[in-house]
Parts: C-alpha cells; sequence; structure tokens
C-alpha cells in the first residue's frame, strides 16, 4: 500500500498507514478511499468481534461495514480488503469489499489486490526482478497514470509492504517516491 490521502480537492492532504495487521485473527485489514469508514472497520473489528479465522471475518463483513458506511456521503467511496488464514480451509485468502458494490464480497485465491489498474504483469515482474522491485515499478506505473488524470485516487508517499504466512507478519517500507518531500511541503501549505 502507498501512504498518501488526499482531501476534497483531491491534494495531498496528509500521509497515513493503510494497513493494519490483526494477528489474533491470522489477518489483515487494509483500505482505500474514506479514511474514517476504515479505521472505525478496524476499530470494530478489534473492540467487537470475536473469531479465531479471516473465513467468519469475512462472513460478517458486509453488513457490517454497510451498517458503519450510513452516515458518510455516497460520495465517498471506499474498499476494504482482509487477507488472511483461514483455519477452517488450510489456506491463506483475501477478499475485497467495495462501497460502489455495496460491500459485498469479491473472494480472491491469492493474497494481494492491485489498485488502481494499470497495465503490467506482476507474475512474470516478479519473476524477472524480485519481489520487490516488481511492486515498486507496479506502483510507480499506477503513480505516473494517477498524477495526470482529475479523478486521481492519490498514489504517493511510501510502499509499505506487507507478507505473511499462517504464523508470521512482517511489515517494513521498501521505497518513498521521488516527490514525497513535495507532497509534504504541499500539506504544510494546505494547512492554512
Amino acid at each position: 500500500m502507498d501512504t498518501l490521502s488526499l482531501n476534497e480537492k483531491r491534494k495531498p492532504f496528509k500521509f497515513v498507514s493503510k494497513i493494519f495487521p490483526i494477528p489474533h485473527l491470522r489477518s489483515v485489514i487494509c483500505g482505500t478511499g474514506n479514511l474514517d469508514l476504515i479505521l472505525e472497520w478496524v476499530f470494530r473489528v478489534q473492540r467487537n468481534v470475536i473469531a479465531a479465522d479471516i473465513s467468519f471475518l469475512n462472513s460478517i463483513t458486509t453488513k457490517s461495514l454497510l451498517d458503519l458506511n450510513k452516515k458518510y456521503s455516497v460520495d465517498l467511496t471506499s474498499t476494504i480488503y482482509q487477507f488472511g488464514y483461514s483455519e477452517v480451509e488450510g489456506v491463506l485468502k483475501g477478499a475485497a469489499f467495495r462501497s460502489t458494490s455495496m460491500f459485498q464480497i469479491e473472494e480472491y485465491s491469492y493474497c494481494s489486490a492491485i489498485k488502481p489498474k494499470v497495465q503490467y504483469d506482476l507474475y512474470e515482474e516478479i519473476q524477472k526482478n524480485g519481489l520487490d522491485e516488481a511492486f515498486i515499478s507496479l506502483m510507480s506505473r499506477q503513480k505516473e497514470e494517477d498524477d495526470i488524470n482529475p479523478e486521481r485516487i492519490g498514489v504517493g508517499g511510501e510502499i509499505h509492504r506487507f507478507i505473511m504466512n499462517k504464523d508470521t507478519h512482517h511489515l517494513d517500507i521498501i521505497f518513498r517516491f521521488p516527490d514525497y518531500g513535495q507532497c509534504y511541503n504541499e500539506m504544510l501549505d494546505n494547512l492554512n
């Protein structure tokens, strides 16, 4: 995930973490879009969900997100990603819940998601250049295309990488975009 958050005018607002490890569920929650909704969902999971498996978490997510999202404008879109190990199925799995689809579950048979979509063969690039370089190249391409889009979603800041298996989670920073300092200064200017 990148760390750039935009304001309503699609200008840099702040840098934020978009990856939230939930080790007791052998899971991670990630999100794009409405940061308030994402943080509310992570808080609700931490505060109210009694579970031991990503499968149960996924089964209650749609209804819960619909409930939490009622107070936000329909113009504020969000996507929640949940990746984790299913004790029931014995596999790592992923799911996306998009506000534009009424948070209906989109299941993945793998544990990565690419947004915004760009022409890029991630798996070929991983084989040629390794995992880190493939993700840096992918997200640099996403940023290039997003920066010229008037309806940009905001790609920038740093790239945070989260690697997990059944028993371990590892989060680190693998790249800082060249315009990081410029974005930061713009954020400070936007405070006035």
